[in-house]
């Protein structure tokens, strides 16, 4: 059943740019999609071996540089490798960039490993003084060999090159967490003791999970470079790192969906908010303290957790108690919104320039009123958002608690 369902969504994202005929929908699914390989190769990393690792973006930013110069030489023709094949060297590169640093780093867990991972990432930056031809730099995607007559000038071509390697991605990844050895990192992840006393080495499994995740980061990056003509020194930032982690994080790292459905949310907020606020990143901070907070597991944890009301049919009793939340919290979230943008504007504005622009309308920033109105519905729907919280919650026991017919 979920493999029918996986091939009924690669099927959706194939004919969606035909069906719908938009000029941001092409790019915004591209980079979702480099964004899920991204994130579900962290995974690797956080979710089934329990790294916390800063380090992530290296491989992903050290991938993209690869298939830079790749496609250069390809361009040139040195090389006689066509686009499609680029991203296996982003694949090498961050294989190698991976086995290298894993090869000390795996031998320290918790903290100690977050931190010197956190300490690579300096080094690695730093010395973009000193290799900063090496880190990317501008290319032309046309230049290289044609694939069966295809250049790929159009994004659409990139599109649907992007669609086929995440699949092919996500199968492989799916496939490595069933595995035997998948499964070990589960193990060293839970208790690595008990996995030594059965004579398994826990540093080699680390090592081996997070060299393979750094292969899949190392694809991203070449789809990345493929898809932007393009590479900097910021896609092995600390922003890039955090980016990762948020995420995983808010999609669920204890769940394989998880990243994806945190990649696809976030990558989308990221993209659509950015047009129309200045301060989208603060509200990207406030859903991920949300999750750290209230949903530990994520979203994917928060939807596992209904398949027991879902199988004794008590979904029905929860449509209310649920809908109620989500109107308390929009009702909480217009009055916040209105006074963050209100302060936004005010920090930048002009002096003679009062009415702040908010979803269509004009907000009078001079207004004592207004601003006590916003301030009102806020704390109002922080209200109703507690007390609707304990009926869904309540609603929620009684769902679960039904027995099965």
């Amino acid at each position: 059943m979920k493999r029918r369902y996986a091939w009924l969504v690669f099927v959706i994202i194939l004919v969606l740019p035909i069906v719908f005929e938009s000029i941001v929908l092409v790019p915004v699914l591209i980079q979702i999609f480099i964004a899920v390989i991204l994130a579900l190769s962290y995974n690797m990393v956080l979710g089934q071996t329990g790294l916390l690792s800063f380090v992530h973006a290296v491989y992903f930013g050290f991938g993209g540089f690869a298939a830079v110069h790749a496609l250069r030489f390809a361009g040139g023709g040195d090389l006689p490798v066509p686009v499609p094949f680029i991203p296996l060297f982003g694949a090498a590169m961050g294989l190698i960039m991976a086995a290298t640093l894993a090869s000390f780093t795996a031998r320290r867990t918790g903290m100690a490993f977050a931190m010197i991972t956190l300490c690579m990432v300096e080094l690695v930056i730093a010395s973009g003084s000193i290799l900063g031809r090496f880190y990317g730099g501008s290319i032309d995607r046309t230049l290289p060999p044609a694939f069966f007559g295809q250049t790929f000038v159009s994004d659409l071509s990139v599109y649907y090159l992007t669609a086929i390697w995440m699949a092919i991605c996500i199968a492989a990844m799916a496939f490595f967490a069933r595995t035997p050895l998948g499964r070990l990192t589960n193990a060293v992840r839970d208790n690595p003791e008990r996995v030594e006393f059965i004579c398994f080495d826990p540093w080699v499994i680390r090592f081996v999970s997070l060299t393979v995740s750094g292969f899949f980061a190392g694809i991203a990056g070449g789809l990345f470079a493929i898809a932007y003509e393009f590479v900097g020194g910021e896609t092995i930032s600390f922003a890039t790192s955090s980016n990762i982690i948020i995420m995983t994080y808010i999609g669920g790292i204890g769940h394989f969906a998880g990243p994806v459905i945190g990649a696809v949310l976030v990558t989308f907020l990221q993209t659509m908010l950015s047009n129309y606020t200045q301060i989208w990143g603060l509200y990207l901070g406030f859903l991920f303290m949300a999750t750290v907070l209230f949903l530990p597991h994520g979203i994917a944890g928060l939807i596992a957790r209904h398949g027991p009301a879902y199988q004794t049919g008590g979904l029905v009793r929860l449509v209310g108690p649920y809908a109620g939340v989500i109107i308390s919290f929009f009702w909480m979230s217009s009055g916040l919104i209105g006074i963050l943008e209100m302060v936004s504007y005010l920090n930048e504005a002009a002096i003679d320039e009062p009415m702040a622009p908010l979803a269509g309308f004009l907000l009078d920033t001079n207004s004592g009123a207004l601003w006590f109105a916003l301030l009102l519905v806020s704390l109002s729907g922080g209200w109703l958002l507690r007390k609707s919280l304990k009926r869904a919650s309540a609603a929620f026991e009684k769902a679960t608690d039904a027995e099965i017919p």
